[in-house]
């Protein structure tokens, strides 16, 4: 008892004493430690393998299968990852280790959701002493992607003499000026550069002495036109397309069709997915020229029949665009026009466009895009039958085309703007538009 009492008196003896005590726990606690800082590292390794699960899954290049395909592909990239993990103890096969979802949306087929839940155990080196075999880790990822859509855009561009108007403030007092007093019917000028058949009146002839129209006279003094404008936009939109396309992977098809008169409606390139045939039909376009020999030759822009002719080539019903077997791609009108309406039906028609075709087509699940070329009050108001007729009605195009068109989907450019730029811009909003879930 003796000894005793020294030794705990003596303050070396106790400090060994204490630290023979508190070594078995010192011991244990870092044991545990690096047991936890394993399973912690197991854990975030499984974290990225689930996380590469399911991005897998909705890639781009799996986007177009099917769910079960996708999850396939998802739970081999997981087993990969995870048997490569000393430690760890997980079965890629038992549903209580490793569960993994992969949905598509019911409304359209093209989002997909992908989730993964994991639950395994990261075994221990001295916990097992303690009776603990193994430490959980679990976790879980999800990754949810949307498949652009394939669209078919059917371009329709009006052709009529309107759409022969300058692009350009200067380009209308230019044309003018060269036309004053060319027509004793029309002393003050012309801005529209009609495109006749037979020019005899007025005459104008170019410096080799042969008759020309007002079309060629625009051109021959490096006059833009509406038409030039909007086949240059055309071309234009075929190359933001195509690039579009090689970064979002969908499928975009052009068709180009010109219309003035419904009889003189051109489908100059059919549907396609090659840009260079749509880019030839394009450039191929022209304004109609006009038999100025005939009765109501000027009465050429029609688009309620121009419309359906059209519809005569868009499916019955479009599709969701979504890749999916049996569906088949959205569908766009897209329609450049000035939107004055100028047609022979019991007598001249004049004003804004009908709905009636334009009804028709949305009722097909297709969209209409239009991009209204603004017929402008300064292109005729030195005229006297347009002063009369033509000026009066001006204020009721817009609301109609703004009615014919889906919603949000018209665009507006006026003198002086950029045709291209107003293209382009309303094909990125469809692109944008047909991403919404109604």
């Amino acid at each position: 008892m003796r000894g005793l009492a020294d030794l705990i008196r003596d303050r070396r003896g106790a400090v060994l004493m204490i630290f023979a005590l508190a070594l078995p726990v010192l011991v244990f606690a870092t044991g545990m430690s690096l047991d936890y800082a394993n399973a912690m590292r197991i854990q975030t390794r499984l974290a990225a393998a689930a996380d590469a699960a399911v991005l897998t899954a909705t890639s781009r290049t799996l986007m177009d299968a099917p769910s079960t395909v996708a999850e396939r592909r998802a739970r081999d990239v997981f087993r990969a990852t995870a048997g490569l993990i000393p430690g760890l103890r997980l079965d890629p096969n038992a549903a209580g280790d490793l569960a993994i979802s992969v949905s598509d949306d019911t409304h359209d087929g093209q989002y997909r959701r992908a989730t993964i839940r994991f639950s395994g155990g990261s075994r221990t080196y001295f916990g097992g002493i303690l009776g603990i075999a193994e430490l959980a880790v679990n976790g879980s990822a999800g990754s949810m992607a949307k498949r652009a859509p394939d669209i078919d855009f059917h371009v329709m561009l009006d052709t009529s003499s309107s759409m022969a108007l300058p692009t350009t403030r200067a380009g209308i007092a230019l044309m003018r000026a060269k036309t004053w007093n060319v027509d004793p019917s029309n002393p003050r000028g012309c801005a529209f550069a009609c495109h006749q058949i037979n020019p005899d009146k007025p005459r104008l002839v170019d410096r080799d002495g042969k008759m020309i129209d007002y079309y060629q006279l625009a051109h021959d003094n490096g006059i833009e036109l509406r038409i030039d404008a909007g086949k240059r936009a055309i071309l234009d939109l075929l190359g933001d397309a195509q690039r579009e396309s090689r970064v979002n992977g969908a499928t975009y098809r052009f068709a180009v069709s010109t219309f003035d008169r419904t009889a003189d409606f051109r489908n100059v390139a059919p549907l396609t997915d090659d840009y260079a045939l749509a880019r030839a039909g394009t450039s191929a376009a022209t304004i109609i020229a006009v038999d100025s020999s005939q009765p109501n030759y000027d009465r050429q822009t029609e688009h309620d029949g121009s419309l359906r002719r059209q519809m005569a080539l868009m499916p019955a019903m479009a599709g969701t665009g979504s890749g999916q077997t049996g569906d088949t791609p959205q569908a766009y009108v897209m329609l450049i026009t000035d939107g004055m309406r100028d047609e022979e039906i019991n007598g001249r028609q004049l004003g804004s466009m009908i709905q009636t075709a334009c009804s028709a087509i949305k009722g097909r699940r297709i969209k209409i895009a239009i991009l209204y070329t603004t017929y402008q009050e300064e292109s005729v108001n030195y005229h006297d039958w347009s002063i009369a007729n033509i000026v009066p009605l001006l204020p009721m195009l817009r609301p109609a085309l703004q009615q014919c068109a889906s919603s949000d989907l018209m665009f507006e450019v006026g003198t002086d703007g950029d045709i291209s730029a107003a293209l382009g811009a309303l094909f990125q909003k469809v692109i944008a538009t047909s991403r919404l879930t109604d």
